[in-house]
């Protein structure tokens, strides 16, 4: 039994209040709970708001929970919001953090340094004009923004006044609504009665656990789960669940109004490979760092706070591995100030740094030492790699030093390579090895002595680091050999560019003093996984590879001569494609929208062609991804617009009916600076009224940066220009952000439209996407109908918009424009040409 039910017999079961004491930088206040749900957090839609801007959106949950056995409630609190998104800087309860807490009376709940609540039970309600603590310093009500929706910053019952006194908020929800979300949830949600029945799973749930219905109780997601409520140990249960090798985190609770049990299921199974891995990391950089004499710190780059200490620096310092992780690198460099600043230019830099301190021994003495520093990168994250050895040894350990660092450094590489070959699995995406070997003049290294050998070597190292793209990895192999890790690559188009780059950047010669020197490079490439699926394979046959392009006396080789085909048919693609906008090989089609009701022509979208001398008709689909890479689809796209809206105002002048051009922008030309500007500048150039074009974009390419993709959809509106997002489907968009652009027209996925059928689950799904757009008074287009049942389908769901090969195929600008000379008033026509295409 919990021990708020033990106080509350110790109240001689008088009625209990539940008090939450909020403090803010902004305010104090005190509120009596008796609502089901609080949330908690920085964003004004949350029912209690914090102004401390170091605290998330929505920083955490206070949950309800009544015993069926005592009738009795007690309250908890949960780290995030109900949908399993937990916040940035997490929950510490009286110091310690936590997931999911029950509240006793007196706990105290950290958001941040500055916004905390206290939590305490009492036998006496929250009265009028009852005094806070003493500590507290009551303090006006801050407005909130005018949002639809009260929450405790604009209620002033939170506030012990005169006139106020507390009264509970009423949020009534829309079922509908809310089951939509749950449908659209890409998480599994399932509700279940006392017995075991399931009561509610929306489609993530079925289609992760469809035997769900037939096992019940012997189903690991409710194995132990009621048993657990009719004891009352766990008012909330937060559990991983381990079904077909996936891990699921499990956080259930009970919803007393519907007697049902509620789990919302999130699958943490890469988490846990990247947890394992992570740990095979830290016990080989523990092995290695432990045989060595000197003294090795790991700092974290953001916070200076230790975070790894090998036992030499325990040695050195008299401080025990316990004691230095508790301590951040300045408290132990007497010289704190100038050290500070050395670290924050080696991090601007991302440079090397080597020079004498005096370190603070636990006895106080100080210790003359050599620290080197350095940055180690993994993945994403960054730390600062401290070298300690005291002066007495410097010269005892010079002679191995580099031998050292190289196997420590060839250590790391082939720990990232391990890391980054079971991302690539779990993506399904390509990793690249390189090795890179330098060609300079004979004896160089006798010419200009070893420092400046070893100074040139370093100075190679950094120079290829800014050839390659954030995320990747270089270190130098062996002498004058140089390994890099490419992660996550799309193709081998884009290894090629990376390492014509690298190639590129050893080919400009260095100055040292008196001294130029030229140098050569030459790469060989391993692939994974076509070229090998464990690390000591690719490195391997990076080498076999490296070894073919010396003898070849080529720059680069891959080890799969495929690959080396590949990588020219991609250059001699992008050729092609410069020849053709110098050539004006590209043409448009266009594909008409339809108004299934009226029969008329809504819109129209141009779509482009490449009329190659003797290839022919090319698709889009086939050069489309090189033209993205190389950049020349900013070109491209802008002959696309000026061309569409000069045809548009073509066909206005031959008297034809008036139609919406839409066309596409690729997630390149999205990002360009200039962007507005040229929209701007071709409809005044083609006397285009700006409501008659339409920019189409993809989810993907909104979600890519939404700040910009609001700023920039704005501008475009102030142009008069419409916008609509295509590939619309429940995974992608949030519905957030559909408030906060601002949108004409939404595109439902054709990959949703062509698997529609009768069944329950795949009308639900679209019927939802179409009232949510007309919800917030979009134009909902579905594209890629094919057959008739898919439009008679979608007119049951009042989908009135519709493109796709049915009505009819892309046409030349001559067809297009007789079909815009069909009488408007007529149904549409299927042509022949549309039967011939879909057969």
């Amino acid at each position: 039994m919990n021990t708020n039910y033990n106080q509350t017999q110790k109240m001689d079961l008088e009625q209990i209040h539940h008090i939450l004491v909020i403090e803010d930088p902004s305010f104090v206040r005190e509120i009596e709970l008796d609502a089901a749900t609080y949330s908690i957090g920085r964003h004004s839609s949350n029912d209690i708001v914090l102004s401390c801007q170091k605290t998330s959106r929505n920083h955490a949950t206070v949950l309800r929970r009544t015993d069926l056995k005592s009738n009795q409630c007690s309250y908890w609190i949960l780290d995030g919001d109900l949908q399993g998104n937990r916040s940035r800087n997490g929950i510490y309860i009286n110091g310690k953090k936590a997931l999911v807490h029950e509240l006793q009376s007196g706990d105290i709940v950290h958001f941040s340094a500055d916004a905390s609540v206290r939590y305490k039970i009492s036998t006496e309600p929250l009265l009028n004009n009852a005094p806070l603590d003493e500590n507290l310093v009551p303090i006006a009500p801050v407005a909130a923004p005018a949002i639809g929706r009260d929450t405790w910053v604009n209620k002033e019952t939170v506030v012990s006044s005169e006139q106020q006194t507390p009264q509970k908020i009423e949020r009534p929800i829309d079922d509908s609504l809310q089951l939509t979300l749950a449908e659209l949830s890409p998480q599994p949600i399932i509700e279940s009665d006392l017995y075991g029945n399931i009561t509610y799973i929306n489609s993530a749930g079925i289609i992760n656990f469809q035997d769900i219905y037939h096992r019940k109780l012997n189903h690991p997601l409710l194995d132990n789960l009621i048993s657990q409520y009719h004891q009352g140990h766990n008012n909330i249960i937060s559990r991983e669940v381990t079904i077909n090798q996936e891990t699921f985190q499990q956080t259930a609770y009970y919803l007393p109004e519907k007697r049902v049990i509620r789990s919302y299921l999130t699958n943490i199974s890469q988490q846990k490979i990247v947890e394992q891995e992570l740990q095979q990391v830290k016990t080989f950089y523990s092995r290695i760092s432990e045989q060595i004499s000197e003294g090795i710190i790991l700092v974290e780059a953001a916070t200076k706070q230790i975070i790894e200490a090998n036992h030499a620096t325990s040695k050195i310092l008299g401080y025990s591995a316990a004691e230095l992780l508790q301590m951040n690198v300045y408290q132990l460099v007497e010289q704190s100030e100038k050290f500070a600043l050395v670290i924050k230019n080696i991090i601007a830099e991302n440079n090397n740094f080597e020079g004498e301190y005096s370190l603070r021994h636990k006895n106080s003495n100080l210790i003359p030492s050599q620290v080197k520093l350095s940055i180690v990168k993994f993945e994403s994250e960054a730390s600062i790699c401290l070298i300690i050895r005291t002066l007495e040894s410097k010269m005892a350990v010079n002679a191995v030093e580099q031998a050292s660092t190289e196997l420590f450094k060839r250590e790391l590489f082939n720990q990232q390579l391990l890391t980054a070959i079971a991302n690539a699995k779990r993506s399904q995406k390509l990793l690249a090895v390189l090795l890179c070997k330098l060609d300079f003049l004979p004896d160089i290294n006798v010419s200009i002595g070893e420092k400046n050998y070893e100074k040139l070597l370093l100075a190679l190292e950094k120079r290829l680091d800014t050839c390659l793209r954030s995320g990747d990895t270089v270190i130098r192999w062996h002498e004058d050999k140089f390994a890099l890790l490419l992660p996550q690559v799309s193709d081998i188009e884009e290894v090629t560019k990376i390492t014509q780059r690298v190639n590129q950047s050893t080919h400009q010669s260095f100055t040292l003093g008196k001294t130029k020197a030229s140098i050569t490079s030459v790469t060989g490439i391993a692939v994974y996984p076509q070229d090998g699926a464990e690390p000591e394979i690719l490195i391997a046959n990076a080498h076999t590879a490296l070894e073919r392009a010396s003898n070849n006396k080529i720059d680069y080789q891959f080890y799969d001569d495929a690959m080396n085909s590949q990588a020219l048919v991609a250059l001699e693609l992008e050729s092609l494609l410069q020849q053709a906008l110098e050539q004006e090989e590209f043409e448009l089609y266009y594909q008409p929208q339809i108004n299934i009701n009226s029969g008329k022509m809504e819109a129209i979208e141009a779509l482009l062609r490449w009329k190659h001398p003797e290839l022919g008709l090319v698709a889009p689909g086939n050069f489309m991804r090189i033209a993205e890479k190389t950049k020349l689809i900013v070109p491209i796209g802008e002959w696309t617009i000026r061309t569409a809206c000069l045809q548009n105002k073509q066909w206005q002048t031959q008297a034809m009916p008036v139609s919406k051009m839409i066309v596409s922008l690729s997630l390149v030309q999205f990002q360009q600076s200039d962007l507005v500007q040229t929209i701007a500048e071709i409809l005044s150039e083609t006397d285009l009224d700006a409501s008659l074009l339409e920019l189409e974009v993809s989810t993907a390419t909104l979600m890519d940066n939404i700040d910009h993709s609001r700023h920039l959809i704005n501008q475009l509106k102030c142009l008069g220009v419409k916008i609509a997002v295509d590939g619309f489907t429940s995974g992608f968009l949030a519905l957030d952000y559909l408030k906060q652009i601002p949108l004409d027209s939404l595109k439902i996925d054709r990959a949703l439209v062509q698997q529609l059928t009768n069944s329950p689950q795949d009308l639900a799904l679209v019927n939802a996407l179409i009232e949510i757009g007309k919800g917030f008074d979009l134009r909902v287009v579905a594209e890629g109908v094919e057959t008739q049942e898919q439009l008679e389908l979608l007119r049951s769901l009042n989908c009135h918009y519709m493109q796709g090969y049915w009505f009819g195929r892309p046409l030349a600008a001559n067809e297009a424009g007789k079909l815009l000379q069909l009488d408007d008033s007529a149904e549409v026509v299927e042509t022949e040409s549309a039967k011939f295409e879909r057969e």
